[in-house]
């Protein structure tokens, strides 16, 4: 039996996205496409950095609702981290962004046939913004964006660099930060830009302990963390503090840690063992 011609000129169903890093990602928008809806969980989440913070941006920017558009709010919580440091702020751009940078990044390094990971680059991007928020400007609409995607196409460019292979084509790099590592000696310069990473990267953990210090835990866990911790009091006379028995006081130690553990898990996307 013969299908109508009508059936037969139906066009094939389309591939499911890409995976990158064994992340989902998202099928890059079409020219002129609406921004998706922002997720109602993440705006309520920016609501109480809004109301935490009082930054002016990003209060007005949630009052619009879901249709605020994702580039709007990703310019407002990236302003609110530049001007109060607030360490929400940074968890919600790095969830909301991070499989679209993972698309991003896949694309730059497979146009340059570049070896550096998915994974590394991720890591390096999101450690600058971080740790340079004073570089945001955020006059124009989707300054985020721009801002940010140039930051990621730097670091493929110095991953080739220091591979040795041919850069990314000079198009590519019309807003590209400015590197400015110490250029020679070889050596000493690699030294330093790995010293200065460790830095920034313990800088990071140490933030993300602090919040997840401040706002995952009891009053009793915290006073048990600082015992043991921060005073180096031994457990058994730290028990004497809390009036608790060992057994009772190590597992409050315990799950004091895995709640800190599993809080810098969620924000920094590492899969638990």
């Amino acid at each position: 039996m013969h299908q109508p011609e009508d059936a037969r000129r139906q066009p094939a169903p389309r591939h499911p996205p890409d995976t990158s890093a064994g992340r989902p990602v998202a099928a890059p928008a079409a020219a002129g496409q609406v921004l998706d809806e922002v997720p109602g969980e993440m705006l309520a989440r920016a609501r109480v950095v809004a109301e935490h913070t009082g930054h002016a941006l990003l209060a007005a920017t949630v009052l619009r609702g879901p249709s605020c558009g994702l580039q709007a709010l990703n310019n407002a919580l990236m302003d609110t981290f530049r001007e109060h440091q607030d360490v929400a702020a940074f968890e919600l751009l790095f969830e909301l962004n991070v499989r679209p940078f993972a698309a991003v990044a896949s694309r730059f390094l497979r146009m340059t046939n570049s070896r550096a990971s998915v994974d590394d680059v991720l890591q390096e991007a999101f450690l600058a913004i971080f740790r340079y928020p004073t570089k945001f400007q955020p006059e124009k609409p989707n300054a985020f964006r721009n801002w940010s995607h140039s930051i990621i196409r730097n670091t493929v460019f110095r991953h080739n660099h220091a591979d040795g292979r041919e850069g990314i084509p000079a198009d590519m790099l019309a807003d590209v930060l400015e590197d400015t590592r110490t250029p020679q000696p070889a050596r000493a310069s690699e030294d330093a830009e790995s010293e200065a990473r460790c830095k920034r990267v313990y800088a990071l953990l140490l933030m993300l302990y602090w919040h997840a210090y401040e706002h995952e835990l009891s009053d009793r866990d915290r006073t048990a963390l600082e015992l043991v911790e921060v005073q180096g009091v031994g457990y058994r006379e730290a028990t004497l503090v809390l009036g608790t028995r060992l057994e009772n006081f190590k597992m409050i130690v315990c799950r004091a840690r895995k709640k800190i553990y599993q809080s810098m898990v969620r924000v920094l996307g590492t899969r638990l063992p």
